[in-house]
């Protein structure tokens, strides 16, 4: 990609999030390495992205990759590291990258945003093979009124409690559970 056209991708992503950021960097470089790797995919869900991070990065992995949460194919799992898992459905291939430690030597915030932009991918993010399986499409399941709220609720979220059916803030509610 050249210059200019990568500046203007990362423009638009900048007005998608809101403002830059270091970690928004992140979020560009790993959907850059992810769609070199995997490509764009020949599909709306295609591509699916594991993320063990709920950083500024995501935004640029939803606004790059199309894998949203909306449609299923960006799955989070919070377990505070800056890693992402891709993959490409039709054939299960599957790359995980985790952020180097340590790369901000001493730099401001505004010289680590652009070093990020910048480095070369393998300088920023170690590859590996996926640690988790391939997350399956999302499904659309049947919406249960609950007996304590009558709100909506999707029948996998709710629970079943003196023959009666449950949101989950309800059922807590009625067992004394925070």
């Amino acid at each position: 990609m050249n210059k200019d056209k990568k500046a203007n991708k990362y423009d638009e992503v900048e007005r998608f999030h809101g403002h830059r950021c270091p970690g928004l960097a992140i979020g560009i470089r790993a959907s850059e390495l992810a769609l070199k790797e995997l490509g764009e995919g020949d599909g709306d869900e295609e591509l699916v992205c594991i993320s063990e991070t709920d950083m500024c990065g995501i935004d640029a992995i939803q606004h790059m990759t199309n894998c949203t949460l909306g449609k299923g194919n960006l799955v989070l799992h919070h377990y505070g590291k800056v890693a992402f898992t891709f993959y490409r459905r039709r054939d299960g291939k599957g790359i995980r990258m985790v952020l180097r430690p340590n790369l901000n030597r001493e730099m401001d915030r505004e010289e680590y945003r652009l070093y990020l932009l910048e480095a070369p991918l393998e300088e920023l993010f170690k590859l590996g093979a996926p640690r988790e399986e391939l997350p399956p499409k999302a499904f659309r399941e049947n919406t249960l009124i609950c007996a304590g709220c009558g709100e909506g609720t999707m029948e996998s979220m709710t629970r079943n409690m003196d023959g009666e059916v449950y949101c989950l803030p309800c059922y807590r509610e009625r067992h004394g559970e925070r």
